[in-house]
């Protein structure tokens, strides 16, 4: 069988053999849409994102002078190839990265859906490509009514390194779920848990940061998380760079942010019938320890699976014996995305 050849040239990636079904009028198509460089991302709090796009050809030449981008607050508006956010109208320009966003002022928690279609080197229309989408965050202060949380200080004064803390908090969705997103922050490392289940599937997060001018939160779609009745949360810390307990070259653990492990942690679910319920990192939490008794990002783990909790992620776990989560002022740095 004969494969096709990718050949990729000033941006243009050029397809040879058989593969002019990659285009819509044999010469050019709009593909691979991006915002912020991320395929349809999830809590992007820049207020003007960049989008881009990569050309696709089955000519060799090929090139773009001129594209028209399309944004709209839903797919219904969007698939009448209208942008009621941002309709650049032509703007001639062989651009295809870094285009500002000059639409509507964006606000916390919308998706912004778009397209975007592009004229060829003979003045020709391709047309629009597969709809793409990005969502924004939370973009304002005022939008988290979470507070920051960390365990209470040990009695045992003998304890040099604390275990790792684990987080858990119940609540009751009444209703059928339509969408939901959680939003969290957990210094150094975190690891957030719902019904039982690790959502998503980083490791090591958040980044590291200068954490006195900047921390970093992380947006998940839960939505096939929960379920209407009884629902947990919970949420797993570690020191990673925030609390850097051993020496090191770079002197980390005399940092001015160096504080014990804090989380924060929102949750929002939109129902069925267009009513909402914000779950917050509060004073109703519990806090414990388990099975991680040392972790050091310079000096690895140690698990004692004796110690293990099963279940403490789950709506009917036993918490009686846990204590309260306390409520703390938080790192000074600015929440970022």
């Amino acid at each position: 069988m004969n494969r096709p050849t990718k050949i990729i040239l000033a941006g243009i990636v050029l397809v040879c053999g058989g593969c002019a079904a990659l285009t819509t009028n044999g010469k050019v198509a709009v593909k691979d849409l991006r915002c912020e460089y991320l395929t349809n991302p999830l809590g992007i709090d820049v207020a003007k994102p960049r989008l881009s796009w990569v050309l696709k050809s089955t000519q060799r030449g090929q090139m773009q002078i001129a594209y028209q981008i399309l944004v709209a607050g839903s797919p219904e508006i969007l698939k009448k190839n209208q942008g009621d956010l941002w309709d650049t109208g032509k703007v001639s320009s062989d651009q295809s990265i870094h285009i500002v966003y000059a639409g509507k002022p964006l606000v916390s928690r919308a998706r912004c859906c778009w397209k975007a279609r592009v004229w060829d080197k003979d003045g020709k229309p391709s047309r629009y490509s597969q709809p793409a989408w990005w969502e924004t965050g939370l973009l304002e202060t005022g939008d988290w009514q979470a507070k920051w949380l960390i365990a209470p200080v040990p009695q045992d004064k003998s304890i040099q390194v604390e275990p790792s803390p684990f987080f858990r908090n119940t609540f009751t969705l009444e209703k059928a779920v339509e969408k939901a997103r959680g939003y969290i922050c957990g210094l150094g490392y975190y690891e957030l848990y719902l019904n039982g289940r690790k959502v998503g599937d980083h490791v090591l997060d958040p980044a590291f940061t200068r954490y006195d001018r900047r921390v970093l939160y992380v947006t998940y779609d839960v939505t096939d998380y929960l379920s209407p009745g009884k629902n947990a949360i919970g949420v797993v810390l570690g020191n990673g760079w925030y609390n850097m307990h051993t020496r090191c070259v770079w002197d980390f653990y005399k940092a001015p942010w160096r504080d014990r492990p804090t989380m924060l942690c929102q949750l929002e679910v939109k129902f069925t019938d267009g009513s909402s319920k914000i779950i917050t990192s509060d004073s109703a939490w519990k806090v414990s320890t388990g099975p991680i008794v040392f972790e050091s990002i310079r000096n690895g783990e140690s698990y004692d699976a004796r110690l293990e909790k099963p279940g403490w992620n789950t709506a009917d776990y036993n918490d009686t014996a846990w204590a309260a989560a306390h409520i703390v002022p938080g790192p000074k740095g600015r929440l970022s995305s």
